[in-house]
């Protein structure tokens, strides 16, 4: 459901601030807002955000070295008065990380630069001069560049005045052009006409072949060094990295606080601070305060008009999760319907209904299981794994009632016969499955009008919940309720007239009161004969739903395929080879069932979703709402125990 939101004033004194902001972060329960005053607390905040940064580096220079987390390791807990003990230390220690980093990041760019050089220099190794003076000769001037081989021929008719000489073998040549520096012109003319690459000597002295053995063994002398700066870096990974992880989260609820300070109002002795606060957690927040002080002044109100408060929701803990699901598509508007309750039943039984295979969803609720227990997620991926929890409980419910389990059927598996499956086979009768499949997105899109029945009646408006919502649901049961007499034998026919007076009924409703705010009878009536078109509209909704026949029997399909296949591999005739197949097949079928569990529970997953925001959240869901950002403990790396748990992910 919807939590209200209150806009809260706090005013208090000065001496007070610090301990009345930790306290209430403390709380989780406040979004501090804005006082659009110019603040006095901004070289605070950019010290705590300077604290962020060189600790989020020194996380990044050791994170190489450390010791990798595993997918399942659990995120260590702790309160937060011990993670704030890690930070000063984890700064000294950042600082001469940073040095170490620094040293290091020099050596390396030495080592690339040097062998840069080497490599530019390695053609010029048999060159006999010295790479700087040769020049200095006066009145000539020299060109030093790179020849394709196939043009060395045309060297031959370069001025007169000048000579040449290469230096290597090869595709490409080394080259030395002499001529007097009066001829420079037209021989520089004459190299541009040809493929000819400029060269320069890099700066360092000698031959170049001495300066290759210099620079090799710099290079060798540096690569020494980089070895014991890494193994000393490798060495505080091991000893330290926890504690900048911790000292890193201390230094976030630092900054964050920080950010809060930045937002207040202040006078010369006092400070006042606006946010929004949910109405049940009015009451903690002020013990928070009192807390700390008995003089202050607190106070809270609903929002006024204009005002936009953050969308906050509270579920039960089977719902809760699906609270990702919804935020994927946006948060409830502040005054509408919290969808997440409603959808998360349907969701659980479409997502089952969608893979269909006891199998793959015994392997996925186990596999979700133990993440959720080893690995303690929270925020979005803890809710993820939840919904594919509970949704591999109903794949287990579905591929019972279509009697499959691995892409096999129940009966051949136990040996029975004509027990399963206990609904419908897909393969067998696709037709009564598509009926089970259009049934069920009867009930999911009529429930969604009733919710937005639901709505308007909230408001006060039963026009719209009577004349523009449940017209459609006489409409649509009546055309269902008219189709039984002549689809099921033994039904009488009055069942079908009764049918059709409800769907005329609807549609005499939508017709004479769906325009009902226009005076004017002809235009009332083609505003109502505009809506009855958007009974397409809902008949495109339920053919939808074939989407459930269709991701359930391709997941079923591909399975046998990938059994018969396996099952070909093991039918050799030859004993050796009998057996080789069937280790090749038991392989190839866990890595093929894997395959098909991961991307049919992806597509399940996302087409699932599709149904909810388009065929469900269409006929109520108001979305719009933003997010609620309180001062909290927003870590990574540590679980504070104390309050909530971390609402980072």
């Amino acid at each position: 459901m919807i939590v209200q939101m209150r806009r809260m004033t706090l005013v208090a004194h000065k001496a007070d601030e610090a301990d009345i902001l930790q306290a209430i972060q403390a709380t989780q329960s406040v979004e501090v807002l804005e006082s659009g005053e110019e603040s006095s607390e901004q070289a605070a905040l950019e010290q705590a955000e300077e604290k962020v940064r060189k600790l989020t580096d020194a996380l990044k220079t050791l994170r190489p070295y450390g010791e990798k987390q595993g997918l399942l390791t659990a995120m260590p807990e702790a309160n937060i008065a011990d993670v704030a003990k890690q930070l000063p230390p984890a700064l000294t220690f950042s600082d001469r990380l940073e040095g170490i980093a620094r040293e290091l990041a020099s050596t390396r760019s030495e080592i690339e630069k040097n062998r840069t050089i080497i490599e530019s220099l390695r053609p010029w190794d048999r060159f006999p001069a010295d790479m700087q003076t040769f020049q200095d000769v006066r009145g000539v001037k020299y060109f030093t560049g790179l020849i394709a081989a196939s043009d060395v021929e045309k060297l031959e008719d370069i001025d007169a005045c000048a000579e040449y000489q290469l230096f290597n073998e090869g595709v490409v040549r080394t080259c030395v052009v002499a001529c007097p520096e009066d001829e420079a012109k037209s021989v520089a003319n004459f190299l541009k006409s040809i493929e000819w690459t400029d060269y320069a000597f890099p700066k360092t002295g000698g031959k170049p072949a001495d300066a290759i053995q210099r620079l090799t063994d710099r290079n060798r002398e540096l690569s020494g060094k980089k070895s014991d700066l890494e193994v000393s870096l490798a060495n505080e990974a091991s000893g330290s990295a926890k504690m900048v992880e911790s000292a890193l989260d201390a230094a976030v609820i630092e900054r964050d606080r920080a950010k809060a300070a930045a937002e207040i109002a202040r006078t010369s002795a006092t400070f006042q601070l606006e946010g929004w606060v949910p109405q049940d957690k009015v009451e903690t927040v002020e013990k928070a305060v009192k807390s700390v002080t008995d003089a202050y002044y607190f106070s809270t109100r609903e929002p006024d008009k204009g005002e936009v408060p953050p969308s906050v929701v509270e579920n039960s803990k089977f719902a809760t999760p699906f609270e990702q699901v919804t935020n994927l598509y946006s948060r409830p508007d502040p005054n509408g319907i919290d969808a997440t309750p409603y959808m998360a039943p349907f969701y659980v039984l479409l997502f089952g209904l969608m893979l269909s295979d006891t199998g793959y969803g015994l392997v996925l609720s186990i596999l979700c299981a133990l993440y959720i227990k080893l690995k303690k997620p929270t925020g979005m991926s803890g809710g993820f794994a939840h919904v594919l929890f509970w949704g591999g409980l109903s794949t287990m419910f579905w591929g019972v009632m279509v009697g499959t389990v691995f892409g096999m059927d129940f009966d051949t598996l136990f040996g029975t016969t004509n027990v399963f499956p206990l609904l419908v086979d897909p393969m067998d009768n696709p037709i009564n499955m598509l009926i089970l499949c259009f049934g069920l997105g009867v009930i999911h899109i009529l429930f969604g009008v009733g919710l937005k029945m639901k709505l308007a009646f909230s408001r006060k408006d039963w026009q719209t919940a009577i004349f523009d919502n449940f017209s459609w649901i006489l409409i649509i049961c009546g055309l269902i309720v008219y189709a039984v007499p002549s689809s099921v034998e033994g039904i009488p026919a009055v069942v079908g007239t009764v049918g059709l007076g409800m769907a005329g009924l609807g549609a005499l409703m939508i017709l004479l009161f769906k325009g009902r705010a226009n005076k004017n009878p002809f235009m009332r009536t083609i505003s109502g004969l505009g809506e009855l078109y958007q009974v397409t509209g809902f008949l495109s909704d339920i053919l939808s739903y074939a989407r459930l026949f269709a991701l359930g029997i391709a997941t079923g399909v591909i399975a046998s395929v990938f059994n018969e296949l396996c099952k070909m591999l093991m039918g050799s005739p030859v004993l050796v080879l009998k057996i080789l197949g069937i280790l090749v097949a038991c392989g190839l079928l866990v890595a093929l069932h894997a395959f098909n569990i991961a991307i049919n529970t992806l597509g399940a997953f996302v087409h699932c979703a599709r149904l909810q925001y388009v065929e469900f959240y269409g006929k109520f869901y108001e979305a719009g709402g933003r997010a609620f950002r309180p001062l909290g403990y927003k870590t990574k790396h540590v679980r504070i125990l104390d309050g909530k748990s971390s609402i980072s992910d």
